[in-house]
């Protein structure tokens, strides 16, 4: 878990920035005000009209993709800031791991031969987003620290 979400902006920010920060939004229970309920929906847009909230698109389990108005829904519960490998919505999980996965391949390629900070730094977010052992099965990642031993302890 990165952090709990405690509103609609915190899920905007999210969500419109996913690519620079990661992750996915995950709610623990959706409940509409038909008293429909899903549980592990993974939310993939957030609607503005003007300076309001008018529309939540979210995936189901069961993969369902929704689109409701912000006046239809009764309770968010538990939504929080996720990397795509702690999902456990499974089918989101797939969908976004192959998706980074593709990305983080397609980036390696771009950038052969040459390390930057900012490949690295790319990089590092995409494998760690999808989990390091699996980008490492998928992609060679040895220009990236090794996380065991780049781990710093401080005292004070």
């Amino acid at each position: 878990m990165r952090y709990q979400i405690n509103g609609y902006t915190d899920m905007y920010t999210v969500v419109a920035n996913e690519r620079k920060v990661g992750g996915a939004v995950e709610a623990g229970l959706i409940r509409l005000r038909s008293g429909e309920e899903f549980a592990h929906a993974v939310l993939t847009r957030l609607e503005m009209s003007d300076s309001q909230f008018c529309s939540l698109g979210f995936v189901t389990e069961e993969g369902k993709r929704l689109i409701v108005h912000v006046n239809d829904i009764s309770m968010i519960a538990d939504a929080v800031h996720r990397n795509v490998c702690d999902l456990k919505n499974e089918r989101m999980r797939a969908e976004k791991t192959a998706e980074r996965l593709k990305r983080l391949q397609r980036l390696c390629e771009l950038n052969e031969g040459s390390c930057t900070p900012t490949f690295r730094e790319e990089a590092l977010l995409l494998a760690e987003d999808i989990g390091i052992e699996l980008a490492k099965k998928h992609v060679d990642l040895s220009f990236l620290p090794d996380t065991e031993k780049a781990r710093v302890v401080r005292i004070a």
